[in-house]
């Protein structure tokens, strides 16, 4: 009995990161847009807040016209190019130690001065959020 609780412990945690996707501009419309805050910096690096909710109760910039309910905000995931940063969101289903709000983006060491904010999904044209400065 208990190596069948430990196979489907570690098969759950497998369904946890298997359904893990980036996703489109169009989900993130759909669910109530996304916003970006005011970058502070912590030991290691910068750090991005992102406001977004993939549950689409919320309207962050636009009106949701989906609802999930069996869906987190694993994580933010944030690429810089030169003073460009790129945002994806990546989702996963809902489990215990998640939730439906965006979690800030990790953006790592960077320069001082002014940044263009996009978000990209997957195979898509960025599209620009705003822009952010960063202050040493």
């Amino acid at each position: 009995m208990l190596k069948l609780v430990m196979a489907l412990s570690v098969l759950s945690l497998s369904a946890c990161s298997i359904f893990a996707e980036p996703r489109s501009w169009n989900f993130v419309q759909a669910v109530g847009g996304l916003s970006i805050g005011t970058p502070f910096h912590i030991e290691g690096g910068w750090v991005l807040p992102v406001h977004g909710d993939v549950t689409g109760l919320q309207t962050i910039t636009v009106k949701p016209t989906t609802l999930n309910s069996g869906l987190a905000c694993k994580k933010t995931a944030a690429e810089v190019v030169g003073n460009e940063i790129y945002l994806t969101i990546i989702t996963s289903l809902a489990g215990k130690d998640s939730g439906a709000l965006c979690p800030p983006a990790f953006l790592g060491q960077l320069h001082s001065g002014k940044y263009a904010v996009f978000y990209r999904g997957p195979n898509e044209l960025a599209i620009k959020l705003g822009e952010v400065s960063i202050e040493l």
